[in-house]
């Protein structure tokens, strides 16, 4: 009887030391809370790094296609100004080559009938026109100082129509020509000899841009 008395009172001993220690190993609901929240700041701290790594990477990428775009744009720009100068430089050429090369051409006192000089001038300057020069030709008709200004400038554009109409015989299209007549009212030689009167029965070739 003794010995169940002891058997008991050592269980109940024994199952409060379980109880206790149970009870020493629960969390309390407050500290369970405040390590969620600290767990949920963390995450969302991490979340926001994340966001703000991606939008400075986002800002970076489109700054750099800003700049690529630019420096594509400028670099374009430089090219087509480089090629634009080229051209003109080229056609300036092509115009200074062609003053130099299309002859002027002259004329007896009151006459517009070419010689044979001038016919050997005439075809120089179309082959000219015909292999080297593309543009367009105005052919200016002159007169010395003699004479009315009404009849100079009709000499004058004879002159020119004569000239005109032999360089269409030799294959020159009447398309690429032009005339115009000044009459005596640009001299080359304002003397009034007979030197400076033939210096300034002439037609002159002038380029068509």
């Amino acid at each position: 009887m003794r010995n169940n008395f002891f058997r008991v009172l050592l269980l109940l001993s024994i199952g409060l030391f379980l109880v206790s220690g149970c009870a020493k190993d629960q969390v309390k609901p407050d500290e369970g809370i405040a390590a969620d929240k600290k767990v949920t700041s963390a995450s969302s701290q991490n979340q926001a790094a994340i966001d703000k790594a991606a939008a400075d990477k986002a800002a970076a990428d489109r700054a750099a296609a800003e700049k690529a775009a630019a420096d594509k744009a400028a670099a374009d720009k430089a090219a087509a100004d480089r090629a634009a100068a080229e051209k003109l430089a080229a056609e300036q050429a092509a115009l200074e080559a062609a003053k130099s090369q299309l002859k002027t051409i002259y004329f007896d006192y009151d006459s517009y009938i070419l010689s044979q000089a001038e016919r050997d001038t005439l075809f120089s300057n179309a082959e000219y026109i015909l292999k080297k020069y593309k543009g367009k030709v105005k052919l200016e008709g002159h007169c010395d100082e003699r004479g009315s200004d009404e009849y100079n400038l009709a000499l004058g554009e004879n002159r020119a129509k004569t000239a005109m109409n032999y360089l269409i015989t030799l294959g020159v299209p009447a398309e690429r020509l032009s005339i115009i007549s000044y009459g005596k009212e640009k001299p080359v030689d304002s003397g009034h000899t007979e030197e400076a009167w033939a210096k300034n029965r002439r037609v002159e070739f002038t380029i068509v841009k």
